[in-house]
């Protein structure tokens, strides 16, 4: 793969793709949900921007604006639709034809193999926290690794690890929808760790000359806004919480023990933990990590006394939210913090471009040079059309020239940063916010019943930055 920097954006299957029930998918976890009395919404993404059948229409618009790399996800229930693991060829070849377009315009394809649609036969045995999940994971991938090869250069085993955990079991607000479950938030990580070190065997088995494998993780580091023994403490179990379960293993190859003894103390039980599982995560690491940035994650002393958990997207997406409302918390360890002086966008969260220089250097500092891609990085809008159809998103354009910054001046600076990817490439489902929180460069009208695609003043402004930036 060239050397090249890379420039793109970013999508994922249950979000754009539609097609929920053809050509032989089985349903996910995302579409019994989305189908049942527990989504208070009502909304789907059994449609969404329909990119089964306007993948090509998308990736040439992609081209047009000069990207060179397209970030996307297979949707797992599509290509083994049924626990009799019996491939569905009709899947495949739907990628196949991604691919080719991928390829015909000098598009490299950054691939995740699951970006929260799990299949709905897993979800009934215990989705993340099934036992034997991690088999069935190795099996669907060595099926993608076995069928692409080295089309796709960079794989991705898993999208936010911690987030999707967090949102099953901490927030409740995606399937299974458990509420403060810190047993089963533990229990979930943990497989996704032995889920991606033997996927990751898989790929070392294919004996791959030209693509790599890494994991994507959704928030950064802790931080604080005092620099006391009690602030540090409150960020290092923070770091335990969100980060180092996930990346440690993933990149290091082991937990910490301080780590493992804090959780412990926590009264979770870690008798899951099993040693073949750790000489696995031992022997099979990723070549990359993959970054999602959007903003910072500040905390302080648990001084509350209580465990809560909530999300921006937890029914307040009137965008009229004039405070933070992401609010994680653990009694003894930590909770969330604000800095009033800091702009919020519509939903709450924090407008800090700084804090992309500030994950990446954390980062490189914890990881060494580990190569990174920030494969995630984009500002939700309630985007209002003109009678043309056509957006004049300048927050937007704003947020991204900003933090596209410090991303750069990180690369200055010395992390090993090969690429970028906004999300989203286009207006997509946006899980319980459904469709008013939009994000996509180019604009897709749902009300006209051709889901057209209208480029935004964003969609330009991209391909005009990256002319500029293109030898960077």
């Amino acid at each position: 793969m060239s050397e090249k920097f890379l420039w793109g954006s970013a999508t994922a299957a249950y979000q754009c793709e539609g097609g929920w029930n053809e050509d032989g998918k089985g349903p996910s976890v995302w579409d019994t949900f989305c189908h049942s009395p527990a989504n208070t919404t009502g909304i789907t993404g059994d449609v969404s921007c329909d990119f089964y059948h306007h993948y090509a229409e998308d990736i040439r618009m992609m081209a047009e604006s000069g990207q060179n790399t397209f970030r996307f996800s297979i949707s797992w229930p599509r290509i083994v639709p049924k626990e009799d693991r019996i491939v569905n060829e009709a899947g495949l070849a739907f990628y196949d034809r991604v691919l080719d377009e991928c390829e015909k315009y000098g598009i490299v394809p950054n691939v995740t193999l699951v970006h929260y649609d799990l299949p709905e036969y897993i979800g009934q045995k215990g989705g993340w926290c099934y036992e034997g999940i991690a088999d069935e994971f190795a099996y669907y991938a060595a099926v993608v690794f076995q069928h692409y090869g080295e089309r796709i250069p960079l794989y991705v085993t898993i999208n936010e690890p911690n987030h999707n955990a967090y949102c099953d079991y901490c927030v409740g607000n995606y399937p299974p929808n458990h509420k403060n479950d810190l047993q089963s938030y533990a229990h979930c990580l943990y497989n996704m760790d032995v889920c991606n070190a033997k996927a990751i065997r898989e790929f070392r088995e294919m004996g791959f000359k030209n693509s790599q494998i890494g994991i994507v993780q959704g928030c950064g580091p802790a931080t604080s806004l005092q620099d006391t023994p009690e602030y540090r403490e409150a960020v290092k179990y923070c770091d335990y919480f969100c980060n180092f379960g996930i990346l440690d293993p993933a990149i290091k190859g082991y937990f910490e023990p301080e780590l493992l003894e804090a959780v412990k103390a926590r009264g979770i039980d870690l008798s899951f933990m099993k040693d073949e599982d750790l000489e696995i995560i031992k022997n099979n690491t990723v070549d990359f990590l993959g970054q999602n940035i959007y903003s910072r994650l500040i905390v302080k002393p648990n001084e509350s006394g209580i465990t809560a958990f909530t999300v921006n997207n937890a029914g307040n997406n009137d965008g009229t939210c004039k405070t933070a409302r992401e609010t994680r918390a653990i009694a003894g360890w930590f909770e969330s913090d604000r800095d009033t002086d800091t702009r919020l966008n519509k939903w709450g969260r924090e407008i800090y471009p700084k804090c992309a220089y500030n994950t990446l250097m954390l980062r490189k500092e914890r990881y060494g040079n580990i190569p990174i891609y920030v494969t995630e990085n984009g500002h939700g809008c309630y985007d209002v059309p003109d009678e043309n159809g056509y957006v004049e998103d300048d927050d937007r354009i704003a947020f991204l020239n900003d933090y596209i910054g410090w991303i750069l001046k990180a690369k200055e600076d010395g992390v090993n940063v090969k690429g970028y990817y906004c999300w989203s490439t286009m207006d997509l489902y946006s899980w319980i916010n459904g469709y008013k929180k939009r994000y996509g460069l180019v604009r897709v009208d749902y009300e006209d019943g051709l889901l057209r695609r209208i480029p935004k003043k964003s969609y330009y402004w991209y391909r005009d930055f990256i002319t500029e930036h293109k030898d960077v």
